[in-house]
């Protein structure tokens, strides 16, 4: 394996590169590439033909093929080296032209800028220079650059962001368009769920059926898989989503706090039925009640109720709002035949809410 050596205490910018020890010879402190243990150039090419005719004549492998230039020129060649040449298509010499060439050091003042000005990590530098970190590291101390302590390292901005990007959660599919699983998450976030920069909250102390949708809507809309768990000390279940692009998504369609939330606008003006419908499941699993005579859905928004009432009626569903006493705003759906319609367009996707409706 190729190793990179750099002289220690000497007052020249270059990296001497060289090979494995039994390949080199040591001077004041310096491995010197030395090929083939000095053989002239000739006499290697001299073998390895040999080697490659006989392999082709009698098809045996490296250590019959070591043995052979043994008696032959007198010689010991590795049988690591023979198998490098029959098997991976090595020629002796074949980057004679790049393996000598040194690299010289950069300015003071630019590894000074790179490191303490910008707090690039001495990684990112030595990738950079195509040189390992520990060079890199020797360059510094050649040039007496201060070397930040491990702790000191990772407090900078830097290094902070790679960590985060790294532990970020990235979508494994294209999520741009709004399909029916992205509109009942809308539904959702109209309803229940609480959504920030950051995160997506949902929690509910029953309703299985409900929590498992919502999750499976996200796995089938980004890509990524989110387990919910039960939380004994509210005898409830929660779904916790921590994903800066999620919620970046999800909120360029607006806020979705309680007083201010509106239906998204690809929904609001859609003509398909399916995003239309699912929205409005969401939005009913969440803040809907159910039985034989009536079904309802309530909101402190008004303007929000409107919007969802005026998708009703696109699903040819008449409905009537009214506002109560504690100023909630609620729209009424009554008469078997518009619940039958509610039932055959929208549904609920909670069990017990559906049973009701069973007419």
């Amino acid at each position: 394996m190729t190793k990179i050596l750099e002289a220690k205490e000497r007052n020249v910018n270059e990296i001497i590169i060289s090979y494995t020890p039994s390949q080199s010879i040591k001077r004041g402190g310096i491995y010197y590439y030395m090929p083939y243990n000095n053989l002239p150039k000739e006499r290697v090419m001299q073998i390895y033909s040999f080697v490659i005719n006989k392999r082709k004549e009698e098809n045996i492998g490296q250590r019959k093929l070591a043995r052979l230039v043994e008696k032959e020129f007198n010689i010991n060649i590795h049988e690591n080296t023979i198998s490098n040449w029959i098997y991976s298509n090595k020629i002796p010499f074949g980057n004679e032209k790049t393996q000598f060439k040194s690299l010289s050091k950069p300015a003071k003042e630019e590894l000074h800028y790179l490191y303490i000005k910008e707090k690039l990590s001495a990684q990112r530098i030595a990738q950079k220079y195509k040189v390992s970190t520990a060079i890199l590291i020797n360059w510094l101390r050649f040039y007496n650059i201060p070397i930040r302590t491990h702790k000191e390292s990772m407090n900078t901005s830097i290094i902070k962001e790679e960590l985060s990007q790294k532990k970020l959660k990235k979508p494994t599919k294209r999520f741009n368009k709004i399909i029916p699983e992205k509109a009942y998450i809308f539904g959702v976030l109209c309803g229940d769920a609480h959504i920030n920069k950051m995160s997506i909250r949902f929690e509910i102390r029953r309703d299985k059926d409900f929590i498992e949708e919502f999750s499976k809507c996200f796995e089938i809309v980004y890509g990524l898989k989110y387990n919910y768990h039960y939380y004994e000390k509210r005898n409830s279940y929660v779904l916790y989503i921590s994903s800066k692009i999620i919620c970046s998504d999800l909120l360029k369609e607006g806020d979705f706090r309680t007083f201010v939330w509106r239906i998204p606008k690809d929904i609001l003006e859609s003509k398909n039925e399916l995003i239309i419908s699912s929205f409005l499941r969401g939005f009913y699993d969440s803040e809907g009640s159910a039985s034989k005579y009536c079904i309802s859905a309530s909101s402190s928004n008004n303007e929000g109720i409107k919007e969802v009432s005026l998708l009703l009626e696109k699903l040819g569903i008449k409905n009537k709002i009214i506002q109560t006493k504690r100023k909630h705003y609620v729209v009424n759906i009554t008469g078997k035949e518009r619940i039958k319609l509610f039932k055959e367009r929208i549904g609920f996707t909670i069990k017990r809410k559906m049973e009701r409706i069973e007419i």
